[in-house]
């Protein structure tokens, strides 16, 4: 007696947790990966500090996950990074860099692919036996946060997808 039981509070608790599963799905899946497009050799500004620069972007696929053509999509996405200062002690600023791809047709499971707009990511120290002494950052180096996406078909949103997930409840979306 007490074995039915079981399997009858099994199956109960089991059905919610399918249906949860199954909304989760998407028509649209994303993916990305950060790619350095160009770095500068390091510079001497001054007889004090060096200087580079690196440019950034994402390679990102959007795959159609369903048996039907979908018209009209457009991704829109946001580039974060931290940015810090040479000889300062506040907290490094968040700056972001956004953009747009359209694609005309996504057939039935075919893959589109584009890369982001790049960000411009600097990085400066001091040399020799340079220091601030008021204990200022005596090394700067910014650096990629992750990117967040949003698909759209003709307006409306039908995706979503950051990288690393957390950026939803840590960023806005402006």
């Amino acid at each position: 007696m007490k074995l039915i039981r079981f399997h009858v509070l099994a199956a109960i608790v089991a059905v919610p947790a399918a249906t949860l599963v199954y909304a989760a799905i998407s028509d649209v899946e994303v993916h990305c990966s950060p790619k350095r497009v160009d770095a500068s050799m390091p510079k001497n500004v001054g007889n004090d500090r060096t200087v580079s620069k690196e440019h950034w972007n994402y390679d990102v696929t959007v795959e159609n996950k369903t048996f039907k053509s979908l018209a009209g999509i457009e991704v829109k996405y946001v580039i974060f990074y931290k940015t810090e200062e040479l000889g300062s002690k506040e907290e490094p600023k968040t700056e972001r860099v956004t953009g747009s791809n359209a694609i005309a047709e996504l057939r039935p499971h075919e893959k589109k692919s584009f890369n982001t707009n790049s960000a411009e990511l600097n990085k400066s120290h001091l040399t020799g036996h340079w220091y601030y002494s008021g204990g200022e950052r005596i090394k700067a180096e910014d650096t990629l946060i992750g990117a967040w996406f949003r698909v759209y078909q003709n307006g409306q949103q039908i995706a979503e997808y950051a990288n690393p997930s957390t950026l939803i409840t840590q960023q806005k979306w402006e």
